[in-house]
């Protein structure tokens, strides 16, 4: 129940900012559950941040499905930092168990602010 209280509070926090100079890269939280991510879907800019924390029974490894990238296994309770890339948007999966699927989007505005620049 603690465990279930902490992760909702750690949860509510939301992106963190990493830099308040000229490119502000946020940091997104994905936890890894034995049956899903939560959340399963994350909106990002390139050169955020995501931290995968494995709160599943097993040890999980991350892999984008179409095989751009992967992660090594995390340790139950582990977590692992990834910097994101416009080649790196699009579905992963975690085979470790059962298949559990999760994805990442490009945040519109960012194509947009890249356009104007």
């Amino acid at each position: 129940m603690v465990r279930a209280a902490l992760l909702v509070s750690l949860l509510s926090l939301g992106p963190v900012s990493l830099s308040a100079v000229t490119a502000q890269a946020e940091e997104h939280v994905v936890i890894i559950l034995d049956t899903a991510f939560f959340p399963d879907t994350t909106i990002l800019r390139p050169g955020d941040v995501v931290r995968f924390v494995n709160e599943s029974k097993q040890e999980k490894a991350i892999i984008h499905v179409e095989g751009v990238w992967e992660t090594p296994s995390i340790a139950t309770g582990d977590a692992i930092w990834v910097t994101i890339t416009p080649d790196m948007i699009g579905k992963f999966a975690s085979m470790s168990g059962k298949r559990i699927v999760g994805q990442l989007l490009l945040d519109e505005s960012s194509a947009a602010d890249e356009e104007v620049r």
